[in-house]
This record gives C-alpha cells, structure tokens and sequence, in this order.
C-alpha cells in the first residue's frame, strides 16, 4: 500500500499520524507542475524526459534520463534529487507502485462534484453517496462480465508483450531460469521468482515479452503469472458490499438530543465579487490545446501572411 498525493505540508503532516507505517509518493504531475513554476526556460524540452525518467524501470536507463536533464538544466536535476527519488521514481519506490504514479482519481472525484458543491451539506452528501454507489455498480458490472485473464487495460498490456515476444530466442539454465536473446540483447528470466533483468515482469506484476517468449517455450499459460491484483474475480470482490440506498427522510430515527442541537454557521466573511468555481490554471495548462495561427503563405504556426517574412510554400510538394 502507498499513499499517492500532492507534496502540501497539510497533506503530508496528516498522512503521518492517519497512516504512521504506509509510505507517503509524489503525484509526478503536481511535481513536475512545480518545476515548470520555478524554472521555465526548457520545460517543453525536459517534460517527456522526466517522465519517462520516474517510470523508468531500470538503473541504467535512470541514470542516462538523469544525465539528460542535466545536461538540459542542472537546477531541476537538483530540485528533483532534493524531492527524493523514492518519492517520485517508480525504481527506487520502497513499495511497488505500478501505474499509480499520480493523484488522478482523486481529480477525478472532484471534477465530478463541481456541481454538487452549490447545494446545501445534506444535499451535496446524498450527492456523494449516489455517484460513488453509481461507480461502485458499474465496476462489479465490468469485473463480472470480463471473460479474459486480466482487466481490459492489463489484458491489451499482455497482448503487446505476447507480440513483441515472437522472434526471441530461449535458452533454459534450470528449471526455472532461462535465457531470452532479444536481438543484440540478452535478459535473464526466473518464473519461480517472477523476475526479469529488464525488471518490467516485477514491476509491472505481468508478464514482459521475454518472459512471454519463455511461457510459449514451455507452453505455460500467463495467468498464473499475473498479479491478482488485474484480474476480474478481484475487481467483483473489491466491489462486492454495495453503497446502500438511504431511506427517505419520514423514515429516519433521529435521537432526540440530536433533533434539540441547533448548529450555527462559522463567522466567516464573503470576499467581494462572486465566488470562484473553478481553480486558477498556470500558464502551461493555459497554453495545453490553445489554438496558434498558421501562416498562410509558408504554413508555419506562430504568424500570419502580413507578417510572413519566409517564401511561400510550394503547394506542389506540400
């Protein structure tokens, strides 16, 4: 278990006294959101470098994304090495993260509530409960009518692996330990520890495709090599007790020494001009799917015709 969130000093002081023993990981978005606030010189040029970085799987291929950024900005190398590796890197994690590497779900829930926030505590409640009663229905209804191994999206992750496996070759150590040449490359697979040297089998708790190339080999079938964590008996019982309806309100038993409780509102002053429903973006969310003009003389983005200074484009070849 792990607690994925934003790095707010509230957040962190309360996960340490709410769960002392569960270790506390970075949302990679909100990190790397801070980084582009602070040095935004070659954000666009670092941003897919960095997260290839924290899903890297192995030393080798960290170290050469590290040096990169580096060598791009060696300010948000430091940055990133004072936040911690084991709070953002996926390889130096101390428990196995998978694919959780950002707070998106609880995004999610929010984006879904912007409505339900207007009504009164009752009624914003009942909100709450139905959309997580509704979610929790649709979820076991997926889980029960999934006939293959895993989930949708880890059945396509082991199809890719299953075909990317097709022209390696085996080599068998011992019962258990085997070769996989994979081109010019050579990886070590254990099916009694469920590892690779690519680290992809342990990490991603599936199947890799040198481990695949080594379960055809032996003709040996997947699923007993994948996490139960993916799989569709896991997801019915996950969501197996059911959000149950609530009453209506006539047939409620409320003590009475609730009923005599008058509850007043907070002092609280409403700042002018109407309240915000929506928080502020940063420039770079701002700038994500903002139309730019394209010239049409030279068909290049960022000017128009009267400014164009290029020749034209030669719409032969275009």
């Amino acid at each position: 278990m792990c607690v994925v969130s934003d790095r707010h000093e509230s957040i962190i002081h309360a996960v340490s006294k709410v769960y002392p023993t569960v270790p506390h990981l970075a949302c990679i978005w909100h990190l790397w959101k801070n980084v582009t606030k602070q040095y935004t010189t070659n954000s666009e040029v670092l941003s897919p470098i960095f997260y290839s970085l924290a899903k890297a799987y192995s030393q080798d291929e960290f170290d050469k994304l590290m040096e990169k950024i580096g060598n791009v900005d060696i300010r948000v190398k430091r940055y990133l090495e004072d936040a911690g590796r084991d709070k953002w890197s996926r390889l130096y994690s101390p428990v196995n993260r998978g694919w959780t590497m950002t707070s998106n779900i609880a995004e999610c829930i929010n984006g879904k509530l912007v409505a339900a926030r207007e009504l009164h505590i009752f009624d914003f409640l009942e909100e709450v409960r139905k959309m997580f009663g509704r979610w929790n229905w649709t979820n076991r209804k997926n889980g029960t009518y999934t006939f293959t191994t895993l989930m949708r999206r880890y059945q396509e992750m082991l199809s890719i692996n299953e075909y990317k496996s097709i022209r390696m070759r085996v080599e068998a150590s011992t019962e258990y330990v085997y070769t996989v040449n994979d081109g010019p490359r050579r990886f070590i697979i254990d099916l009694k520890k469920k590892t690779c040297s690519c680290r992809m089998f342990q990490l991603d708790e599936i199947p890799c495709s040198h481990a695949w190339a080594v379960l055809k080999n032996k003709n040996l079938t997947a699923d007993v090599y994948c996490s139960d964590l993916f799989k569709p008996e896991t997801v019915v019982n996950t969501y197996d007790v059911p959000v149950d309806p609530l009453p209506d309100e006539t047939e409620w038993n409320v003590p009475k020494s609730i009923l005599d409780e008058v509850v007043m509102p907070p002092i609280y002053k409403r700042p002018p001009g109407r309240p915000k429903k929506k928080r502020d973006k940063s420039l770079q969310e701002l700038m994500i799917g903002k139309r730019r003009n394209s010239c049409g003389k030279c068909g290049r983005l960022g000017h128009n015709r009267r400014s164009c200074d290029n020749p034209p484009l030669n719409k032969k070849n275009k």
